[in-house]
């Protein structure tokens, strides 16, 4: 509960501070809504039409390199045929063991690299009774409870070893849980190591290596879950954190078909930190995803890929984090952009300035940067970067907004200096409401 305080406080400061630069325009709107809303009686826009949006919307290439979705095929895989994939649950407990979910084709794959990924080839989830006393404290000292465990493998197609430090997290669909990982539950030769090393964090360039994790639960934690978050930490080189391989793989593990159905969903939304935190459920009421408009930086491409328009509704854990947005509810724009560094200068990820211009004088509203992923280093000469950008709303204010101006840059060096003579790039974002 600590660290979700501490973000509800860093949170609503970051909110204050994007309203702050037009609170009178903010006071005005909010007076324009009430009478429009009034006097024309606007509605947002049906269910059916967001569900026929949701349907049209096709995840890009790169998605389907994060975190690939659960598909059909995934659907026919999972099965309960009564195979226990891990049997060293029954013999370390000395319990019962029944076989509740199984599915033995997920298609949840990540790559760190163009040379290293991770995939789930097979999970289940099974439920645990009739244990050793010593056993209950697995369980939150219950007499039963459940037990996830996942087989991955992980590519290494490097010339380099890479490292692992074993930092993996199980979160609830709510946002309230974190589900402990139970190593000690798979036979230690079953886990994920490479045995030609000393080192249990080391594994060589080259090969491919398959082991399996679990994690225990209450049966109240099993109750409520569906589809929660599995996040396995990004690799690195050299024995060194900060030489970090890439992104967090960040999958969606269904329970159950309402699960499966719910990670399809999952899979079509931009993975801002509102979907890959289980911060807030998104609902899509309009997107563009094939925009594709650049502008150049003296030599650097900025590409708006695209955006989504999404109505919010945030899980149990984060309510208090929106409740500066008052009772009309909350809507995000979460916009896609692509860097490719062209130049021959290094710049700094994290001071990629963006801010959104309303109504080319009505205000300025900043980014929301602990909704988005986390953007720390250098993007040197010849590499190119995804962005997220994320933006938020109130909803009664949004719905008389009309156009919206996204401008990126300047562009700055690890020094927060500004780069390129505080050159910015421009686009106009489309909006249906």
């Amino acid at each position: 509960m600590k660290k979700i305080a501490l973000f509800g406080t860093i949170f609503t400061v970051l909110l204050l501070g994007a309203c702050g630069d037009s609170d009178t325009d903010v006071n005005e709107a909010a007076n324009a809504a009430a009478e429009e809303n009034e006097n024309n009686n606007e509605a947002v826009p049906s269910d059916t039409g967001q569900e026929d949006n949701n349907e049209a919307a096709e995840t890009d290439s790169e998605q389907k390199d994060n975190d690939e979705a659960v598909e059909s095929d995934s659907e026919e895989a999972a099965q309960d045929n009564g195979t226990v994939l891990n049997p060293y649950i029954a013999q370390d407990l000395n319990a019962d063991v029944k076989v509740i979910y199984t599915n033995t084709n997920p298609g949840l794959q990540h790559s760190f690299s163009g040379d290293v990924s991770i995939q789930i080839d097979e999970y289940q989830i099974v439920h645990v009774s009739n244990m050793n006393e010593s056993s209950k404290v697995n369980f939150d000292e219950e007499d039963e409870g459940y037990v996830l465990t996942y087989k991955m493998t992980l590519v290494n197609n490097s010339d380099e070893d890479v490292y692992y430090a074993g930092g993996v997290s199980l979160q609830s669909d709510d946002g309230m849980d974190y589900i402990i990982p139970r190593q000690h539950l798979v036979d230690r030769e079953l886990w994920l190591k490479d045995d030609s090393t000393e080192d249990f964090s080391q594994y060589s360039g080259g090969e491919t290596f398959t082991g399996m994790n679990a994690h225990s639960m209450t049966k109240e934690q099993f109750d409520k879950l569906s589809s929660p978050t599995l996040k396995i930490d990004a690799f690195f080189l050299d024995d060194d954190v900060s030489q970090k391989i890439g992104e967090d793989a960040v999958f969606k593990i269904p329970f159950n078909d309402e699960g499966v159905e719910k990670a399809e969903v999952s899979s079509q939304l931009y993975q801002d930190k509102m979907v890959t935190d289980n911060i807030a459920d998104k609902e899509v009421f309009f997107e563009e995803t094939d925009l594709n408009e650049t502008e150049d930086i003296e030599g650097v491409k900025i590409t708006f890929n695209g955006v989504q328009y999404a109505n919010v509704t945030p899980t149990e854990a984060y309510k208090e984090s929106f409740s500066d947005f008052g009772d009309s509810g909350v809507v995000a724009m979460t916009a896609k952009l692509t860097v490719e560094n062209g130049s021959d200068t290094p710049i700094d990820k994290f001071f990629v300035d963006r801010k959104l211009t309303i109504d080319e004088n009505r205000g300025t509203l900043f980014n929301q940067g602990m909704l988005e992923p986390s953007y720390n280093g250098t993007l040197n000469p010849g590499e190119k970067e995804e962005f997220l950008t994320v933006f938020l709303f109130r909803k009664d204010e949004f719905e008389i907004f009309n156009k919206f101006e996204l401008q990126v840059g300047p562009l700055k060096d690890s020094e927060a200096a500004p780069l390129f003579k505080e050159k910015t790039a421009s686009f106009n974002v489309p909006v249906n409401k």
